[in-house]
């Protein structure tokens, strides 16, 4: 007769097992995921890989960007590495890169950055459970691009609003748009003003899902204030 464990030692043995697994998992890494992890690549249905341009990249970027006219001569990786930011610049540059495989994707950043991505695949094997997780959530619609116009960004919103109210998620109402630009501390943040006559409670509703819409294409920047997002919806009433 086969002896039933405490659920407690099941409990033990089912956790273990599945950090095993994650480990193992992540130990099988190919580099160039454990370099973009976690969702910093298109793998394309011919075998290709293409390195995206995400908005972590670009912050890193603009960090890269300041110290260098600022003249800044200082380490800036504890820094970088405090906001998530420790990225280096060759791994930068590969991005919106396509390599014809995943083989030559993991050689080309070892070439440039080995020790980094032999650090990050020991940060990932510490915490492979959630670096798992974080991937299987990652939203991979987090694409970066640069220069956006306050017209496109004005279409933007007019198409999201138009699919927010066909799918009910917004009350229906007439809505008018307009953007400020704001520029500073090297970016041009968006504000994308609604104006709309409802309640304030509704004009609430209405920021929360038309900010949740804008994700892909918004993201998140440090100053001194500390993190601010790029594109910030207000609405306000109208009579």
């Amino acid at each position: 007769m086969s002896k039933v464990l405490p659920l407690h030692k099941r409990l033990f043995w089912r956790t273990s097992s599945g950090r095993l697994t994650a480990v193992a998992a992540v130990a099988g890494l190919p580099a160039y995921q454990v370099a973009l992890w976690p969702d910093g690549w298109d793998l394309g249905t011919d075998g290709s890989v293409l390195v995206r341009d995400t908005h972590v990249m670009a912050e890193a970027r603009r960090w890269y960007d300041l110290a260098r006219r600022n003249g800044s001569r200082g380490n800036l990786s504890p820094v970088l590495a405090m906001h998530g930011l420790l990225i280096p610049p060759a791994i930068l540059d590969l991005a919106r890169r396509r390599f014809p495989s995943e083989g030559v994707a993991s050689v080309a950043v070892t070439l440039v950055a080995a020790d980094w991505v032999k650090q990050r695949r020991a940060q990932l094997l510490r915490t492979a459970e959630a670096a798992l997780a974080e991937r299987a959530c990652a939203w991979t619609g987090s694409r970066h691009w640069e220069g956006m116009k306050a017209e496109a960004l004005a279409c933007l919103v007019q198409d999201a609003l138009h699919w927010c109210l066909m799918e009910d998620l917004i009350p229906r109402a007439e809505y008018g748009v307009r953007i400020r630009c704001d520029d500073g501390w090297g970016l041009c943040r968006h504000r994308v003003c609604v104006a709309v006559a409802l309640k304030t409670g509704a004009r609430t509703r209405v920021a929360e899902i038309l900010s949740l819409a804008l994700i892909p294409w918004n993201r998140v920047a440090g100053n001194e204030a500390g993190p601010q997002p790029m594109i910030h919806v207000e609405v306000a009433g109208r009579t």
